[in-house]
């Protein structure tokens, strides 16, 4: 553990991110009421603004996790400080991704048909999946840690 100023900057990054990701995801909500207020469920519209409200709050549920729990790891691992940069540009990918998709592609769900949708959906979705890889990295690091816990 390391509780010093370098550290609790870390933490307060950390919940500042998860903040504006969490706050894109209540925004988008405004988009995913529209949608229910104005299409039937089936509407892959409905369906897009749905999950980019979904993807917001969770992601920035998450970064406000990791952010709880940043002073209880051991923050001199090299590793930790690469997941943590992984884990915020990961986080903001899952919710920009979904936004761009509702607002400008909209009628199909991760369906690119175009080069332009095909960059948006590629170039959002798969630094998406980013932090399903560095997830595990604060896990062990946090188990390792269970003694001092106590």
């Amino acid at each position: 553990m390391l509780d010093s100023p370098l550290g609790r900057d870390q933490q307060r990054r950390l919940a500042m991110h998860g903040f504006i990701v969490l706050f894109l995801g209540l925004w988008s909500g405004v988009g995913f009421s529209y949608a229910a207020a104005t299409m039937v469920t089936s509407d892959p519209g409905y369906g897009a603004w749905r999950f980019a409200h979904m993807e917001g709050i969770v992601n920035g549920l998450l970064l406000l996790a990791v952010a709880g729990i940043w002073l209880r790891l051991n923050l001199r691992s090299p590793l930790l400080s690469m997941a943590r940069v992984v884990l915020v540009l990961g986080c903001y990918a899952n919710i920009i991704g979904p936004i761009l998709n509702a607002l400008f592609i909209g009628r199909r769900l991760i369906v690119p048909e175009t080069a332009l949708e095909a960059f948006v959906v590629y170039g959002f979705y798969i630094p998406g999946t980013f932090p399903l890889l560095v997830l595990p990295i604060f896990v062990i690091n946090l188990y390792r840690q269970r003694d001092d816990m106590v």
